[in-house]
């Protein structure tokens, strides 16, 4: 039967269920099965779950409190246990274009979230585009920047579909742009996110030059305020919070508000605009891009008939409540338990538009993060857990780099900018006076290596093999496939385990090559899935190429991942 003629759940009924859902996660012990027909040849929908730092012990650590969607992956689907980033520097722009293209940033080119520009001489963003202007469904003007994938250097899946099968469709959104860009990949039919500016979904001229009418309707203030005047309460009775320890906490947030509930109307004309803005620290930031996916779906006949289309989605909202609260707390717990009832909605709908047993979903991450270092402290989980205030960090790195510059007669102006995660070098204008790239770099990684909470420090000559590995490093790989020549600084710090170089005093981020920020899910559900847990080591990047194989294309040759198909059909 196609696609179309199936029930479908109207928008209105679909809202109505998502906040029964919303309600209710957590409170009845039954899970959705619903009648799957006998599989078609091949999905005619691929869905790609991305869950922004979603932790991997997360389908554990509340596994008895889901009982929707999350629930449902978890009973339904494969689950690889041992699931990772195999890349080093662990940020939502590299960690969404790696599971969409199924290649490490060292071949994409998405090394971070924001790099040096060397030839234009400022900060470049992941998903910047200058020529490139943002396009909105209403009447509010939204951000300046532009938005594409100019700088995604590798095709990603709904690339390779498109080019495989000209009649499909690919669709993205997410909350964050970076998130969507990367995984709608070089050539999709449309990717979107929320710009606070302009109170909705929006997009880019880059892939065209207005929106659908159904997109300004989903925008209506009905939607996208309909969490405003409740603000965010808990959903379940506080008891059920015991896991997650005390609520208030001095080191989240601003550490003022830090325990549930959260308010958004304070009864100031400024409250809606501020609400906008906050969106993004909630659940309900994540239960809107849900809603428009659902939205999307049934609006673009999205795995309507023989020609199969491409769903990418990301959960935004699931970093920044994992940013400001850390994963141990309160908010977290929330946040999850909430979620379980949102998919539980996206899953229904998916059976009712396109059927279930004729689409294929798989979830995954970007990365995980680090426990709030202070909690870690505080718990006695680790003792040696610190955080190093990024303006300090920046200090003393320039201290460093000034003791290197100076032993070799250059100029401080040789630091160019200091990143996350090392520094840019002007390697151009130290030759110019007589001191060689090569040698410049082993000089500043040298004082660099001697601060308090750098493990090791790997040279762009180290990275790509043109200098020795004198210390053997088990991490040179990892740091490897996240180095790309024309964007990585000239100097890469790893910092000690259990340390937290961040912006803020509180809270907590991600970025480092170890398990707390690496260990993430990997879990296919639908198509012929087989219900089970593997124990097999498996990467981010293999992702793509196992949705490839469902649904009959073939990857690009020079991807870095693998199919799974097999281990995950096979009962």
């Amino acid at each position: 039967m196609p696609a179309a003629k199936l029930p479908a759940l109207s928008w209105t009924l679909a809202l109505g269920l998502l906040a029964a859902c919303t309600r209710e996660s957590g409170g009845q012990s039954t899970v959705y099965t619903p009648e799957v027909p006998e599989a078609a040849t091949r999905p005619r929908l691929v869905v790609l779950l991305v869950v922004d730092q979603m932790r991997a012990d997360y389908l554990s650590r509340y596994a008895d409190l889901y009982t929707g969607g999350l629930a449902r992956l978890r009973q339904q689907g494969a689950l690889f246990e041992e699931a990772h980033i195999q890349h080093a520097l662990t940020f939502t722009a590299p960690g969404h274009a790696s599971a969409a293209t199924a290649s490490h940033p060292s071949h994409h080119g998405i090394i971070e979230n924001e790099w040096y520009d060397r030839a234009a001489r400022r900060k470049a963003y992941a998903a910047d585009d200058k020529e490139a202007r943002i396009v909105t469904s209403g009447q509010r003007a939204g951000s300046p920047d532009g938005r594409s994938p100019e700088q995604l250097m590798r095709p990603a899946i709904g690339d390779w579909l498109k080019e495989q099968v000209p009649k499909a469709r690919v669709f993205s959104v997410a909350f964050k742009d970076r998130a969507s860009v990367m995984m709608g990949g070089q050539h999709p039919d449309r990717a979107y996110w929320f710009d606070a500016a302009a109170a909705g979904y929006v997009s880019s001229s880059w892939y065209g030059e207005s929106l659908p009418a159904w997109v300004a309707d989903f925008n209506s203030e009905t939607n996208v305020f309909r969490r405003f005047a409740e603000g965010w309460q808990r959903l379940r009775d506080a008891d059920v919070y015991a896991r997650s320890g005390a609520d208030k906490a001095e080191f989240e947030s601003d550490r003022e508000h830090t325990e549930l509930p959260h308010g958004f109307d304070d009864g100031t004309p400024q409250a809606r605009d501020n609400f906008l803005k906050e969106l993004q620290w909630t659940p309900f930031g994540d239960e809107l891009t849900l809603a428009f996916a659902q939205r999307m779906l049934k609006e673009e006949q999205l795995g309507a008939d023989a020609d199969p289309d491409i769903l990418l989605v990301s959960c935004s909202s699931a970093d920044y409540v994992g940013h400001r609260y850390g994963p141990m707390s309160h908010e977290a717990q929330d946040y999850y338990m909430r979620l379980d009832g949102y998919l539980d909605v996206f899953l229904r709908e998916l059976d009712a538009q396109v059927g279930a047993g004729n689409y294929v979903l798989a979830l995954t991450a970007d990365h995980g993060a680090i426990p709030i270092p202070e909690w870690l402290v505080q718990s006695g989980q680790q003792k040696d857990a610190r955080r190093v205030v990024m303006a300090d960090y920046k200090v003393q790195v320039t201290r460093q780099v000034g003791v290197a510059t100076k032993a070799l007669n250059l100029p401080p102006e040789i630091l160019l900018d200091i990143g996350e995660t090392g520094v840019w070098l002007d390697v151009a204008a130290a030759e110019a006076k007589g001191v060689k790239a090569d040698q410049l770099r082993a000089a500043v990684g040298k004082e660099l290596a001697k601060l308090d909470f750098v493990a090791e420090v790997f040279t762009a000559d180290v990275l790509s093999g043109t200098a020795p590995d004198t210390g053997a490093s088990e991490f040179l790989e990892r740091y490897r496939r996240s180095f790309f020549p024309a964007r990585s600084p000239d100097v890469i710090m790893r910092f000690k385990e259990w340390t937290l170089a961040a912006t803020f005093p509180t809270g907590t981020s991600h970025g480092s090559p170890y398990r707390y920020d690496t260990h993430v899910p990997v879990l296919f559900f639908g198509a012929q899935v087989a219900a089970k847990t593997l124990a097999e080591p498996v990467g981010t990047v293999d992702v793509a190429p196992t949705l490839a194989e469902f649904v009959g294309i073939k990857p690009p040759a020079q991807v870095d991942g693998r199919s799974l198909a097999s281990l995950v059909t096979t009962r």
